[in-house]
């Protein structure tokens, strides 16, 4: 998969400091790419409402008001702020504004390359997040799960599917209102698939949709068993057990 690009911007009312910020940008952080820049509190806070960047180099003192002002008026957006400034003072209000990092003037190279490392990793794992939400809700609103079976397939909702059994190179799937059908896949091809809609591997024979389980119980020793609706009993083995847990729990 193509890694997503890093959008960055600069808010500072100094031509030499946003200058060097872009130089710096371009030295040792390639794949970044900066956007836009401003020089007061009006045009930033337009500029990260337009663009919508990842990352925000943001001066604190301008004529016009300060970084806080940009901040209080940008709440919503998700973008990652280094502050940017030659003033110290302003460092407990940062930390009470949730900014990443807080960069003295003149800026040198080892506290940057920190500092912008330090957002990439926090904007690596957001982008992450944001793509395997886009992923769920995306399989969410396909409801249907095409089987295919020895004469066609068949399409049912993920809900209806109670538990899967392996049967060799087949799958046997048992829907709510006791029917089965046997599907022309072996159960491994249903794992990843059906895991987005709430199912989890229990035991090498059987996957099943949590939404039915009514009990777990440990036992005496091993991976203990589970109780479906329908009062069903099925084996955890001692593998699938933490995974099982951390699903339920």
């Amino acid at each position: 998969m193509e890694k997503p690009i890093t959008r960055a911007v600069i808010i500072d009312d100094e031509q030499d400091g946003q200058n060097m910020i872009a130089l710096l940008l371009a030295q040792f952080f390639p794949e970044v790419v900066l956007e836009g820049r401003a020089a007061n509190v009006i045009q930033g806070i337009q500029l990260i409402k337009t663009l919508e960047p990842d990352l925000v180099f943001l001066d604190v003192e301008m004529p016009d008001g300060d970084a806080f002002d940009v901040l209080a008026a940008c709440r919503d957006s998700p973008a990652q702020v280094i502050l940017v400034t030659g003033h110290e003072h302003y460092s407990l209000k940062a930390i009470k504004a949730s900014v990443i990092e807080y960069v003295l003037k003149p800026v040198g190279k080892e506290e940057f390359v920190a500092a912008v490392q330090k957002a990439l990793a926090c904007i690596s794992r957001d982008q992450a997040s944001r793509l395997s939400i886009s992923n769920i809700y995306r399989h969410l609103v396909i409801k249907k799960v095409r089987i295919p079976t020895l004469t066609g397939f068949s399409l049912v909702s993920a809900e209806e599917i109670i538990r899967c059994e392996a049967a060799g190179s087949y799958t046997s799937i048992f829907l709510d209102g006791k029917k089965t059908i046997t599907a022309c896949k072996p159960l491994g091809e249903y794992e990843e698939e059906l895991r987005l809609y709430g199912f989890v591997r229990i035991h090498r024979k059987h996957l099943i949709n949590v939404q039915y389980i009514i009990e777990y119980h440990k036992g005496k020793s091993g991976g203990g068993y589970i109780t479906l609706q329908g009062r069903e009993v099925l084996e955890v083995s001692i593998r699938k057990k933490g995974e099982l847990l951390q699903v339920i729990l």
